[in-house]
């Protein structure tokens, strides 16, 4: 190894070493990030890191850093398709795939996990076509003897395969599942009875049996993603074989082979939840040959039964019941559980010691209540053993309603009855029986809804009057038992589409002053059920509107803000995204009737913003809290356009110091709300100091270099077009950014980016001045398309020219300055490129006011006498028209592509919504709004869509009244065209 090598891999150590700190400021100031993502983009990078996470004498964390930097690095770079740049070289690539299987059989288990990732980023978009020898490569390194090897392999195989399991069906997929089980089948069943067959030779040896067991539960994993999509025939050939060991392992029993930690599934628990799996997938897919079913309904239903309460076996369980659940499910089997005393005795036995809380949960709720509600809401990989017994319930009463109801209400009666009886002795007792209600009572849901189904037999609102009301109406109630009021508060959040809206009504303000809680579930809890309240619909309109808000909304802030007030570091105040959620869900339900209370939330907004800001470490709750920034922002300026003066002075200095310091995660963020800020001072039609002051340094190449901030500065940029075009192109300040508009359509990954900045320069800027630039505007585009045309761009120009076709269409002057930019860069050139290139793109266009817009930009083309003078345009007049008409006969097109593709029409020669309309903020969902870690757009501020003729609401109508006056111009063109599209065009000209 060269000195330079040593040299640059010690730097290299250094600086990840530095990125494990847990202070962002502190990673900053070592300028590791930066020195690491400038290095990524050396050629034969990989090189020094790869080995670094090889090497063991480098320090474990080190590794660990270069393992997951790697992942990431893969994850950043390697796609390709036709709208990225392919920035690997190919001998890297080359390189990585040579070295990455070796990798994972040589590295740690916990670098496994990370190398594997990248397998399968790779694989994904490399295997079988572009990595074909991975598989001989897999299969000739298994050895006979080294487990450590094939443990490896294993992993590594399982991590290529996985993706199968959610995979649609589809000719390319079999194409390469066969490819694989030709190479792989014979060798896999080789190694998975000779690991059967070393299990049973080491039996007595506990280490010898972890690295087996290891092995057999990748060897199932692998099993299942071989069989996920279909039964592959040598997987029916040799089932009998398969189920044999499936099920000896499914009952093997070896203290040697148990795990010491009652938290923590080892591999044997693992192995028995794969077979789980596995057995399900064959009594749901292939039933008809699966003739060994009987003998493992009888299995699991003994398993369960007699199987510990510990976590470690929570897993197991829940996959066994999910097994018995597919079973009960099937009317075929319906035998099987049909009497009496196997419904009584699946409810004793299985499901009802199964919802009893364990005390590890007990534990959890008192010694880490956040973790306690992520766990519950959004659920673990092992899975709940409550969810299992729940889901297993909802299977009975597909088959068994009346018989499974009566059965599980006299156990639920029960348990109220001892409750009544001595609640502090028997709470756990209702606690298992209010389960075992919501368990019994839901049959269908969604997360948005809760219960959209309810079993008819049990009454939801009778029982919310007599047993949950009681906990929810005194706040300090329950002290002893507060899973209770968590119980009362998650069975309103459940059955909140079923009950009545006087229930609702009464529960809202009760659920309101359970945030003052003192135990943080209970507040939390409260939290999500009055945010999933405020979203809740009838008939298409909100149960609580604004009104209904009003007397309760300073209140919740009240009880919210002094919870994040008593946090004692930034990780800890960040902690609870819930929380923050539910402030920028009261701001969006109370709409303008938030004024009274906004200097106040303003000021704890943006102290919190100003805390989190030092070490931001949880994306959700920065995301909910701009979010809440730009919500209440948004409705306070509607209501008083004069509150916009405290927002700016409240959140610039915040913001500033976001700037100064380099918070690459706030930092989109900033830039959105400052273009949201930045629109309320449409009225007065000039940019205030404060915005000019700031334009030059938001041009500078390092902010752009970021991707996660170009979406966000374009916003921002199309704001001070919309506001002060004028004055930017008379100040001179249209080249700086017209020069990022360049950069930006250079880049496959950015283009549309830089047509969504063109559109506003074009259309907020005088025409004088975009004269100026058009040509070189129109030269830039056509080299790209020269040298490397994308479906996209190709649409986004289409769109581009139509809306430069559209400007002033009375006068037709956006058509007069359209040709004679391009016949300045060469005559007659538009008519090749229109020919060749754009009319098979018109009907690609996609978006509701894009649609509108090309066709009205193209048919006002057609009409114009310079089109219509003589070749060689006016032979083009019958293909533009089929193509135009043809997109509007175009049903099966979209014709928005997110709700925020409204536009809002004011009347004025250009219209642009800055902001989606107050409706599709009622039940805005963070996963709706394109949410992600490097950039999330907040749904308060949406897209600016551009409309260049917001005078027309209806293209059909629109294209009509263009033609009209030119029908005889082109009555040889519509001859031409289809019969369909002549009948549908004349009957646009009719109505017009």
């Amino acid at each position: 190894m060269s000195a330079e090598t040593v040299a640059s891999q010690e730097t290299l150590a250094l600086s990840l070493h530095q990125t494990l700190s847990a202070n962002a400021q502190e990673r900053k100031q070592g300028k590791s990030e930066h020195y690491l993502a400038s290095i990524e983009q050396t050629p034969h990078f990989v090189v020094p890191l790869l080995q670094l996470v090889s090497s063991q004498a480098t320090d474990a964390n080190v590794r660990f850093a270069a393992a997951l930097f790697f992942k990431n690095f893969v994850k950043r770079r390697w796609p390709q398709d036709e709208n990225t740049e392919d920035t690997l070289l190919a001998d890297d690539r080359q390189a990585i795939k040579g070295e990455i299987v070796s990798l994972m059989i040589t590295v740690p288990k916990n670098l496994q996990l990370q190398i594997g990732e990248a397998v399968s980023i790779i694989a994904k978009n490399d295997f079988p076509d572009q990595w074909p020898e991975l598989i001989s490569d897999l299969v000739s390194k298994l050895s006979a003897t080294d487990y450590h090897v094939n443990n490896g392999i294993l992993q590594t195989a399982h991590t290529v395969f996985k993706g199968w399991r959610s995979e649609f069906r589809s000719n390319s997929l079999y194409t390469t599942i066969n490819y694989v089980l030709s190479q792989f089948t014979e060798a896999y069943m080789q190694v998975f009875v000779t690991t059967d067959k070393l299990i049973d030779e080491h039996a007595g040896n506990r280490s010898a049996l972890q690295i087996l067991l290891h092995s057999l539960m990748l060897l199932c994993q692998i099993y299942y993603d071989l069989n996920c999509q279909d039964l592959p025939p040598f997987f029916e050939d040799h089932m009998a074989e398969f189920m044999q060991t499936f099920h000896k392992y499914l009952v093997y029993m070896n203290p040697n082979a148990e795990n010491g930690d009652d938290d923590v599934a080892g591999d044997l628990e693992e192995v028995k939840a794969s077979i789980c799996e596995i057995i399900e997938l064959y009594a749901q897919r292939y039933e008809e040959e699966f003739k060994q079913l009987p003998q493992f309904v009888e299995t699991v239903w003994n398993m369960l039964t007699t199987v510990g309460a510990s976590h470690k076996y929570d897993g197991v369980v829940s996959k066994g019941m999910a097994f018995l659940r597919t079973v009960v499910r099937n009317p075929r089997q319906r035998q099987l559980f049909s009497s009496s005393e196997s419904l009584t005795l699946i409810c004793e036995r299985i499901i009802i010691p199964n919802t009893v809380l364990p005390e590890s949960d007990e534990e959890l709720f008192e010694d880490d209540p956040i973790q306690f509600v992520r766990r519950d809401v959004e659920g673990s990989e092992a899975g709940s053993r409550r969810e299992a017994a729940a889901d297993l319930v909802r299977g009975l009463l597909e088959q068994f309603s009346t018989e499974t109801t009566q059965v599980m209400s006299a156990y639920i009666q029960k348990g109220l009855a001892q409750y009544a009886a001595n609640p502090a002795a028997h709470w756990r007792d209702k606690d298992v029986a209010l389960f075992m209600v919501t368990s019994l009572a839901v049959v269908a849901s969604v997360g948005s809804l809760g219960a959209t189904q309810v079993n008819e037999l049990v009454n939801v609102s009778d029982f919310f009057s007599s047993q949950i009301v009681q906990h929810l109406q005194d706040v300090d109630s329950d002290r002893k038992a507060p899973i209770l009021k968590v119980d009362a508060i998650k069975y309103v959040n459940t059955f909140r589409s079923q009950l009545p809206h006087n229930l609702l009504a009464q529960a809202l303000p009760l659920l309101g002053r359970h945030l003052g809680h003192s135990n943080p579930v209970v507040s939390t809890y409260a939290a999500i059920a009055i945010e999933r309240l405020l979203v809740l619909k009838k008939d298409g309109v909100l149960l609580f509107g604004p009104a209904d808000i009003q007397p309760l909304a300073e209140g919740m802030l009240g009880h919210i803000f002094g919870i994040l007030d008593g946090a004692d570091s930034p990780q800890k105040l960040a902690e609870n995204d819930y929380l923050m959620k539910t402030v920028m869900r009261i701001f969006l339900a109370s709409r303008t009737n938030i004024l009274p209370l906004a200097p106040a939330a303003l000021g704890k907004l943006a102290a919190i913003l100003g805390e989190v800001s030092k070490n931001p470490s949880n994306p959700k709750f920065s995301h909910f809290l701009f979010e809440a920034v730009g919500s209440l922002a948004r409705f306070s300026c509607v209501a008083d356009a004069s509150a916009i003066g405290q927002f700016e002075a409240t959140l610039f200095p915040i913001f500033q110091m976001i700037l100064q310091e380099d918070v690459a995660e706030f930092m989109p963020y900033v830039f959105q709300i400052l273009a949201q800020l930045l629109s309320v001072h449409q009225a007065s039609g000039r940019l205030p100091d404060a915005y000019v002051s700031l334009l030059p340094p938001l041009l500078q190449p390092t902010l752009w270099s970021a991707q996660s901030n170009i979406p966000a500065l374009v916003r921002l940029l199309q704001s001070y077009l919309q506001i002060g075009g004028g004055q930017l192109a008379s100040e001179g300040q249209l080249q700086p950014i017209l020069g990022v508009f360049q950069r930006l359509i250079a880049s496959k990954a950015n283009d549309h980016h830089g047509f969504n900045l063109l559109l506003a320069i074009s259309q907020f800027t005088p025409a004088e001045s975009l004269q100026q630039y058009l040509k070189a505007i129109l030269t830039l585009c056509l080299n790209r398309l020269q040298s490397s045309k994308t479906a996209k761009f190709t649409r986004n120009f289409v769109h581009y020219v139509a809306s430069v076709l559209c400007i002033d269409a009375q006068s037709q002057a956006g058509v007069r300055l359209f040709m004679d930019a391009m016949d300045s860069i060469q005559p007659g050139l538009f008519a090749t490129v229109l020919q060749n290139i754009m009319l098979e793109t018109i009907p690609s266009v996609v978006g509701r006011v894009e649609r509108k817009t090309t066709v009205i930009g193209f048919a006002l083309l057609v009409a114009s006498e310079r089109f219509q003078s003589g070749p060689p345009y006016k032979s083009l007049s019958g293909p533009v028209l089929q193509q135009v008409v043809g997109m509007l006969m175009d049903t099966t097109v979209k014709e928005t592509k997110t709700l925020a593709d409204r536009s809002i029409v004011d009347g004025s020669s250009a219209a642009a919504s800055a902001a989606v309309a107050d409706e599709d903020l009622d039940s805005l969902e963070i996963e709706d709004t394109g949410y992600q870690a490097s950039f999330a757009r907040l749904a308060t501020l949406g897209d600016m869509k551009i409309d260049p003729c917001p005078q027309i609401s209806d293209a059909a109508v629109g294209l009509g009244q263009v033609l009209k006056p030119v029908q005889t111009q082109i009555g040889d063109a519509v001859q031409h065209l289809s019969a369909e599209a002549r009948q549908y065009l004349l009957q646009c000209i009719s109505r017009a």
